[in-house]
């Protein structure tokens, strides 16, 4: 099974959206990152421990071949020898394998921390938000009736003013000369010509 690299971690791509700020998860990446590798190299040197330890075994299997007819006493130790490797390394694995575990549900619940608190955050200021708009749709309405009320205060006001400029008493009397006025008005305003230059 293909166990996932720290480089392979800081390397992956996530999808980007409406969500968390990318900043604060790429850091958090890479104190996972930071975390996972410590945990993969100890795994690396443990296998490459386990490797050396069966080695070993195959090593004390053949003196067991060789020895096996002269030497029931080092035939019997070996058999322990071999046990005890088996069980250190099973031990050892176990351990890594426990660890690694740890470290994974470590950064799975600070994960679903740091979401939860995105999600309370996001909820906190929508509520605001929202809380905002409808104080604005408040003042929006108050400012139409406000608008509505001034405008039919000047309506009554202005047809009250055109009812009172109605009365006949404000209309003006207009004569209309005739020619034959206007021709003598006009002669009667000229001076008496008295013959001198």
């Amino acid at each position: 099974m293909h166990m996932i690299t720290p480089i392979e971690l800081l390397g992956k791509e996530l999808k980007r959206g409406f969500g968390y700020k990318a900043i604060e998860v790429d850091e958090f990446l890479e104190e996972v990152a930071r975390d996972y590798e410590k945990v993969y190299k100890e795994n690396n040197e443990l296998k490459e421990r386990v490797s050396a330890l069966t080695e070993n075994l195959d090593h004390y299997r053949v003196i067991e071949e060789s020895l096996k007819k002269a030497l029931v006493l080092a035939e019997e130790t070996s058999k322990e020898t071999i046990a005890n490797a088996d069980k250190a390394a099973k031990a050892m694995e176990e351990q890594a394998e426990m660890e690694a575990r740890e470290i994974l549900e470590k950064a799975r619940r600070e994960a679903e921390d740091f979401a939860r608190q995105a999600r309370e955050a996001f909820d906190k200021e929508n509520q605001e938000k929202l809380e905002e708009i409808a104080s604005l749709e408040k003042q929006i309405n108050k400012l139409t009736g406000d608008y509505v009320s001034y405008k039919s205060r000047m309506m009554q006001f202005i047809n009250g003013q055109l009812d009172y400029l109605k009365n006949p008493v404000y209309d003006l009397e207009i004569t209309k000369k005739s020619k034959k006025e206007e021709t003598e008005a006009a002669a009667a305003e000229e001076p008496e010509y008295d013959g001198r230059e």
